[in-house]
């Protein structure tokens, strides 16, 4: 005789996405760091005018790229690297694949079944968001929202592409959409680390 009902109220913030960012210490420092050395994506997100879509990268994550890439680098010998070393074109290409030019939020993309092929803010890289809702307390499709957010690795595979879960969704902001992945999320989605062990 009970059911579960779900809270899918929107998240208002009054300000832009790099404020939001800056309003929540101790979770986003690292993404912040990122932004600092990138002036032109810190820009757009703090532009009121914009309309973006960000998947927001949490420390951990970062956390997670670091140690895995410092791990392999002492093995061969190698010097630890940071965030603060590595080289501006590299981060840039990684970061700017978190932000999605124009707002997607569940609603829009809850009709696409197999998800949406979305772009970069920069190169047009192709990207990929699917939605899905959780199931809670027996109740199917009753539980959290949720989207899947894919580096396509520039193939039509699917195989190949590599995935990451958002914990919270809609974030809505005065330029755009936040949405936060998962603290378990390499970020870079494995490039980060690859890129720079050998280096």
């Amino acid at each position: 005789m009970y059911y579960y009902d779900y809270n899918t109220e929107t998240p208002q913030y009054d300000g832009t996405i790099y404020d939001y960012i800056k309003s929540q210490p101790g979770v986003y420092d690292s993404l912040l760091l990122v932004l600092d050395r990138l002036p032109d994506l810190r820009a757009k997100l703090q532009h009121p005018d914009s309309t973006y879509t960000l998947f927001a990268v949490t420390n951990r994550s970062f956390d997670i790229a670091l140690e895995a890439l410092n791990t392999t680098r002492a093995i061969t010998g190698r010097p630890s690297l940071y965030l603060e070393d590595v080289g501006l074109i590299d981060l840039d290409s990684m970061m700017n694949r978190y932000v999605i030019n124009d707002a997607y939020d569940t609603e829009q993309l809850k009709p696409f079944i197999d998800g949406q092929v979305v772009f970069s803010t920069k190169h047009n890289y192709r990207m990929h968001i699917q939605y899905r809702v959780l199931n809670a307390s027996g109740m199917v499709g009753g539980g959290q929202q949720q989207l899947i957010f894919s580096d396509t690795n520039n193939s039509i595979f699917q195989r190949y592409w590599q995935r990451v879960n958002t914990t919270v969704v809609n974030v809505k902001t005065k330029n755009g959409i936040i949405h936060i992945l998962s603290t378990g999320h390499d970020f870079g989605f494995g490039k980060f680390t690859s890129k720079y062990s050998s280096q």
